[in-house]
């Protein structure tokens, strides 16, 4: 096994924040509410240490625009990066975490008895892509 080990090291994940909140206006038409995900990172890397946080807000503006609840999940992911450069796996560290989004926000719609939202999954190079062209 010891071969097969990655010199990135996901060390654990915090929960910074959730937020949720239901519209109660919210008009079915059922043909169904397309994903209106925002995804913000943010890096912080010193020496060999890298956290990454992701930003997700889904259904912003619920009222305004007819979406059946608002929400937000903020998480920092802390990695150690052993004999290489950091910067070089920021693209890795960013595809371990956001599965731990997507599970809280499934998790956390289905107990709030609304029918649970499956994020889909995103493509990380066009993320930090997009990311970049705003700063």
């Amino acid at each position: 096994m010891e071969r097969y080990e990655s010199i990135l090291k996901f060390e654990k994940y915090i929960v910074n924040e959730i937020y949720f909140k239901t519209n109660q206006e919210f008009k079915d038409n059922n043909e169904g509410t397309p994903i209106d995900l925002n995804i913000e990172t943010k890096i912080d890397i010193q020496k060999d240490n890298m956290k990454i946080t992701l930003n997700t807000t889904i259904f912003a503006n619920a009222i305004e625009k007819n979406y059946p609840f608002e929400m937000n999940v903020e998480i920092t992911g802390l990695f150690v990066v052993k004999g290489d450069e950091p910067n070089k796996f920021v693209k890795n560290a960013i595809a371990i975490l956001y599965p731990y989004v997507r599970a809280i926000v499934s998790t956390y719609t289905a107990n709030a008895n609304i029918s649970p939202l499956i994020l889909p999954a995103i493509n990380v190079n066009k993320l930090i892509e997009d990311q970049t062209k705003k700063d």
